[in-house]
């Protein structure tokens, strides 16, 4: 897909600006409602062609089930079951999966609300915080509204337990901040009253005051929105926010209030929509992260899995945000080594902006559009300079125009001053319209093209007429691919060899920075009684916790982050998609496609090869190099994490020896104790250690893309020059469907 990114930065709305006059921006077309007339007929041809292509393929299937029960089966015939039954069973589209990441309050869930065309479907923040969860929101064909509530694992929960007693040993008779309010809570909607005086051993012994569900799975279901809406309330409002009397102390509170702590994500599908289309999977991400191990995980995988996010904070509350800080460089990293490839910034409640300076002259509405394009102009310049220092100079998301999108939520529903229009949300639901219909054709390709290389297969089995030696053929392109193999490694070590100086730049900035930075680090809980329990619970997670006081905690990126300042740009350029250039892998990987196809058409040429062996032939390798791109961007995030997760490992006796500290003087001497491990495992090389760690892994993926590229092609010329049997005389015919899949695939690219 063409990466696109649309990023709103949201800081002072009031800041100076010289004249005091508005900039009035001029006026724009009516925007149509997406997925309307051309687009809608657009979809359903999409639809069709999707539905037509995996009915044939079904079809194809039963006609050689009777094959795929034989015992003593041929290698050539095994290799076209696996390749079938594979492709008829996996769903012929992926998910686009768009992040709504931003603190609590931001106005998540409203503008989700509002794009799904229901005001008040999911709860919003209101007196109590929303959203303790991560929460999954997607259309699907059914006519019911339907939720699932997944709980924590009986471990998952029991190290939950355990962390919270940790963190509320030795407190003071009236010492108290949000992160033992929280833990308090925590045990008590479980354990009830007393639990948070109770040790690890007394609560596992305590039965539950709630029902928990031996699946760990809720399911709700509902004809209409609103009853769904007012079940599912209570298990994705976070109780933790209550004001006043919290919900753990009310004795007529609900079992579904007391779940709170125990649910890790709630999965919600609705009926058929006209402004969202099925496939498309909204994921509500909390903030900076989650106290719960898990919950955290979660919350770090689903950024990576996301292909855009949107990073929604509201206009009110962003000047010198950390918690939003944290979340660009997130969205950053996620382009760098996850499957994003857009970013969309949304500045909320845009109606709330103060504009009386600007209505001497103008209206209302002149004057809060006018306000808009300042920020928008403004925050564009500083999100441009934030991803110049971490993506390549000439990253096509760097060249986007616009980057900013602020947007009111309530005036698209009670307009009073703003047409729904100038509220943007439509400019929202055009820019999940467009990343929607690009991403399903690219997969429709790529979908019927796997189809017609099984049917290539078939028909190479049905028109097999093999010359006396036919080895001598195999082994000249088994030579030819095992040099090019070899020349794709030499290039791809190569390639790599271009972070060794970054890193080597990068360690030695770390060695300097280091202790710097984590005095920087423990400098948050300087006006704090409480930053010692923080401490210490990152410690027992070895490094990193998410207080509800101090945001995220994580020495290990701490550590690591003058590295990863060195290294970025050269990473992202390794692993680019555009732009390509003599540092990127793609490059090299688009270079060996190239000749090991030509090869394969002057090999044809020379040796009269029959025209389905020789379309098998490119075909398959298309699909080889597919598997392999796939294959690589998983691979890259473990390359990326390296670096910190290897000094975690260093670190992990340290954070443990500092968890174990009790007493008076608890916090001076757990940082005296990470200060003095830290430096000895400095001196003992713990940088020069995680860039090796890095390296490896470099040459890791090195040598697993050679042997799978060996294996995937030795395989492929195995079957295509195969020896007949009495087995390819009974196979299916399947020319006319290849026909089918063929006028599909033309009839796609006509939609270009």
């Amino acid at each position: 897909l063409e990466a696109q990114i649309h990023i709103s930065i949201l800081s002072d709305p009031f800041s100076a600006q010289g004249d005091s006059a508005a900039v009035i921006p001029p006026k724009q077309p009516r925007l149509q409602l997406p997925f309307q007339q051309d687009e809608q007929k657009t979809l359903r041809i999409y639809e069709s062609i999707e539905s037509k292509a995996r009915k044939i393929l079904s079809t194809s299937c039963q006609k050689l089930n009777h094959l795929f029960l034989l015992k003593d089966m041929p290698g050539n015939i095994a290799y076209l079951r696996d390749r079938i039954t594979t492709l008829n069973s996996r769903p012929a589209l992926e998910p686009l999966y768009i992040g709504l990441f931003g603190s609590s309050g931001a106005g998540k869930s409203t503008l989700l609300n509002t794009l799904l065309g229901k005001r008040f479907f999911l709860p919003v923040s209101g007196v109590r915080t929303c959203t303790s969860c991560q929460v999954l929101v997607s259309v699907c064909r059914s006519k019911n509204y339907e939720a699932k509530i997944f709980l924590l694992s009986d471990e998952e929960w029991k190290e939950e337990v355990r962390n919270m007693v940790t963190l509320l040993e030795n407190r003071g008779e009236n010492e108290t901040d949000s992160d033992l309010e929280h833990a308090v809570k925590v045990l008590k909607a479980i354990y009830g009253e007393g639990a948070d005086g109770k040790s690890y051993e007394d609560l596992m012994r305590t039965k539950p005051v709630v029902t928990i569900p031996p699946s760990r799975v809720i399911t709700l279901r509902k004809t209409e929105a609103e009853d769904l809406s007012n079940e599912l309330d209570p298990y994705i409002r976070n109780q933790d926010g209550l004001e006043g009397v919290g919900v753990v102390d009310n004795p007529q509170c609900s079992e579904q209030m007391r779940l709170w702590p125990l649910i890790k994500q709630v999965q919600v599908t609705l009926p058929p929509s006209n402004l969202v289309p099925e496939g498309v999977i909204f994921v509500d991400i909390p903030g900076t992260g989650d106290a719960n191990k898990k919950r955290d995980e979660m919350w770090k995988e689903s950024i990576l899995q996301c292909t855009s996010i949107w990073i929604v904070a509201e206009v009110e509350r962003v000047s010198g945000a950390k918690a939003h800080e944290i979340m660009v460089q997130e969205a950053i990293k996620a382009c760098q080594v996850g499957k994003c490839s857009d970013i969309t910034f949304v500045i909320t409640k845009m109606d709330k902006i103060n504009v009386d300076e600007y209505l001497r002259n103008v209206s209302k509405r002149d004057a809060i559009l006018g306000k808009k394009q300042e920020l928008k102009a403004k925050k564009t310049r500083t999100l441009r300079e934030k991803m110049k220092g971490n993506l390549p100079s000439d990253a096509e998301v760097l060249q986007k125009q616009e980057l900013v999108f602020p947007v009111s939520a309530q005036e698209y529903w009670s307009p009073t001053v703003l047409s729904k229009e100038d509220t943007e949300i439509l400019r929202l639901r055009a820019h999940i319209k467009k990343l929607y219909l690009d991403m399903k054709r690219s997969q429709l390709q790529d979908y019927m093209k796997e189809i017609l290389v099984v049917f290539s297969l078939v028909d190479v089995y049905h028109s097999t007429q093999l010359s006396p030696n036919p080895s001598v053929r195999k082994d000249e392109l088994d030579k030819f691919m095992s040099e090019k193999i070899q020349a794709l490694k030499k290039n791809s070590e190569a390639t790599f060899g271009h972070m060794d100086l970054p890193l080597i730049s990068g360690v030695k900035s770390a060695r300097t920075k280091h202790k710097r930075n984590i005095e920087k680090l423990f400098m948050q809980g300087k006006t704090s009684t409480g930053f010692h329990r923080t401490l210490k619970a990152a410690c027992v997670r070895k490094g990193v916790y998410v207080s509800r006081v101090f945001n995220r905690i994580d020495i290990n990126n701490c550590l690591a982050e003058p590295i990863y300042a060195e290294i970025r740009v050269m990473f992202a350029n390794i692993f680019r998609k555009q732009a390509l250039t003599r540092t990127s892998l793609q490059s090299f990987i688009n270079e060996f496609s190239k000749e090991v196809k030509d090869k394969f058409k002057d090999f044809g040429r020379i040796t009269n090869l029959n025209g389905s062996k020789l379309n098998f032939l490119e075909q398959e390798t298309d699909v080889i190099m597919r598997a392999l791109e796939r294959e690589i961007v998983l691979k890259k995030k473990a390359i990326y994490e390296s670096l910190e997760l290897t000094i975690q490992t260093i670190l992990s006796p340290c954070y443990e020896e500092a968890a174990n500290i009790r007493g008076k003087d608890s916090c001076a001497r757990i940082k005296a104790t990470l200060v003095q491990n830290i430096e000895l495992e400095v001196r003992k090389a713990m940088f020069e250690k995680a860039k090796e760690k890095m390296m490896s892994q470099f040459q890791d993926l090195t040598e697993q893309m050679t042997t799978k590229l060996s294996k995937d092609f030795l395989s492929m010329l195995g079957v295509a020059f195969c020896q007949n049997n009495q087995l390819m005389g009974v196979l299916p015919d399947f020319q006319e469907e290849c026909q089918e899949i063929q006028t599909l695939l033309r009839s796609l690219r006509l939609l270009d």
